[in-house]
């Protein structure tokens, strides 16, 4: 098996991504600008899966490309996983260090990567790249439809992709770019998408719960799901080239995720408002994956149904072993 660098590794994503590779026995290693009090502590097997053996777990900046560098060769890394990003308000109120982060930090990445001749890079944009529902035709968005971004983060994600293509072109960087949208699971602490996450969370206590927008439609991608669609790009021998895909999701209502929660916790109080998120106003509900499951063979494991249930029964396990105190979120 390989040794992979996850950027961002103690995040959210990351630390799925990281348990997902472990199990699947590679060596990892983990570079992170928080490598504690993060995700990564949720989510891995406190007795068996810390830091030793095939985890290490590196701090740095994604700029840095000299320690970047340096942590590829130290550690023999074959493959990168880069995921290290800010997120979207933290780009909309620091467009400075916010677009440094997202741009130079990928960018970065690509020039590490054919320093050190690495043989895949998976890096995850996001669907921010596109415009409004309203810009396209009907039907599920394909994978290479105009990118339209409305915000400064989808535009930020936008030029990576062109990055990407022109590491490919000019210096052979063979990389995978894979467009993300609400992600979702135990362990989520930050950003605006974590509000999923934080009703599962709340069910998973006890709750009651309210829904507040039903009507309002998700791309819903469970976090394991995402782990999955990284390990099958690794292990793929298929040229990514520098190309961005759209990926699984399944497309659902608030209502019908409620619907979902109520059938795994038939005892928690769930209560659906009417309505859509003006936040997510005219933006895009489903997105057309068929590009990325023939290029590389991938089949999806994780509908709404699974992915609820899973959420429940992982926050259920860390609320009863107290490890969300002392978290930052």
């Amino acid at each position: 098996m390989s040794t992979v660098l996850v950027t961002g590794g103690a995040g959210f994503v990351g630390a799925y991504v990281t348990r997902a590779l472990l199990a699947e026995g590679h060596r990892v290693v983990v570079y992170d600008v928080r490598p504690s009090r993060n995700a990564l502590d949720l989510v891995l097997d406190r007795t068996g899966d810390r830091e030793g053996g095939d985890l290490v777990i590196e701090q740095g900046e994604i700029t840095d490309g000299w320690r970047l560098l340096r942590t590829c060769r130290r550690h023999r890394v074959d493959q990168v996983v880069h995921l290290a990003s800010p997120l979207t308000q933290d780009v909309t109120d620091n467009p400075v260090t916010g677009i440094r982060d997202v741009c130079l930090g990928t960018a970065t990445m690509f020039e590490v990567a054919r320093e050190a001749a690495l043989g895949r890079l998976v890096w995850a944009s996001s669907v921010a790249v596109f415009g409004p529902a309203s810009a396209y035709p009907p039907g599920p968005l394909a994978y290479d439809a105009c990118h339209r971004p409305t915000t400064l983060y989808g535009s930020a994600k936008s030029l990576c992709e062109q990055l990407a293509r022109r590491a490919w072109e000019v210096d052979g960087v063979d990389s995978v770019g894979l467009r993300l949208t609400v992600v979702y699971g135990a362990g989520r602490l930050r950003g605006y998408m974590s509000y999923p996450s934080q009703v599962l969370r709340q069910a998973a206590a006890g709750g009651p719960v309210v829904v507040d927008f039903g009507a309002q439609r998700l791309n819903w991608q469970y976090v394991d799901e995402v782990a999955a669609m990284v390990s099958r790009v690794l292990a793929s021998p298929t040229q990514g080239a520098g190309r961005t895909f759209n990926t699984y999701g399944d497309a659902r209502t608030w209502a019908e995720a409620a619907g979902v929660l109520r059938r795994v916790l038939p005892d928690v109080a769930v209560e659906v408002r009417d309505g859509l998120d003006p936040a997510l106003d005219g933006v895009v509900e489903a997105y057309d994956d068929s590009a990325f499951r023939e290029h590389f063979g991938y089949e999806p494991r994780w509908p709404l149904e699974r992915g609820v249930a899973a959420t429940v029964e992982t926050y259920s396990r860390i609320i009863a072993e107290g490890l969300e105190v002392g978290m930052d979120g």
